[in-house]
């Protein structure tokens, strides 16, 4: 279970969203491309708060399930169920990894990661980060993003059902080819929080 739970939080948190050799070979945006990603935009800055069942299967078909909760800006919680003993905690500083097998705690800076991006108060899919390729077939649009400035430190690729027009996946896929998807489901937006979900050291749950 350890080794599962660092599989899985290196892959959610620090993995680049497409092979690193892709990224010299990215075609210019077009317009369609830029009113794709435009519209991607729109949506996630809609979201004020969602609460999801996740579904996360990682490279060699290991899988953990849990709720997610988001609370934009900056903050979200993943809680993790049993036998995955994971907990991370998005504060609008940190984000925070448990381990309670372990009772071990990380804590990265959270705007140094790839969710980060669909947290930030504003969310633009530019600047800070670029947009190598968008692809669209079979009402799916995905849109692979890597860090500006450190390509090989993180990002992530949203997938979008375009009817309607919902984010439903993110993958992550490490300089190896190997790849997480995480899958939401059963979404619900504009609920309230407690703010006591996201603040790490709280035992606290919203069912």
């Amino acid at each position: 279970m350890r080794l599962l739970s660092i599989a899985l939080t290196a892959l959610l948190l620090l993995a680049s969203p497409v092979p690193l050799a892709s990224l010299a070979d990215a075609a210019p945006l077009s317009i369609s491309d830029r009113e794709d990603i435009a519209r991607a935009e729109a949506y996630l800055n809609k979201i004020t708060t969602l609460k999801a069942d996740f579904l996360q299967i990682d490279a060699e078909g290991r899988f953990a399930k849990g709720v997610l909760r988001i609370n934009r800006p900056g903050r979200a919680r993943f809680e993790y169920k049993p036998p995955a003993q994971i907990l991370i905690v998005a504060d609008g500083t940190w984000l925070v990894f448990y381990d309670k097998e372990l009772e071990e705690t990380t804590r990265i800076p959270l705007y140094s990661t790839p969710i980060s991006v669909i947290l930030k108060s504003k969310v633009q899919l530019d600047g800070d980060v670029t947009v190598v390729s968008v692809e669209k077939d079979g009402g799916i649009l995905r849109i692979n993003i890597i860090d500006t400035n450190a390509p090989d430190e993180g990002g992530l690729t949203l997938v979008f059902t375009l009817r309607p027009f919902e984010l439903r996946k993110w993958l992550v896929t490490d300089p190896q080819g190997k790849t997480t998807s995480v899958s939401i489901s059963n979404v619900e937006e504009g609920l309230s929080f407690k703010p006591e979900l996201f603040v790490f050291g709280n035992d606290y749950y919203d069912d």
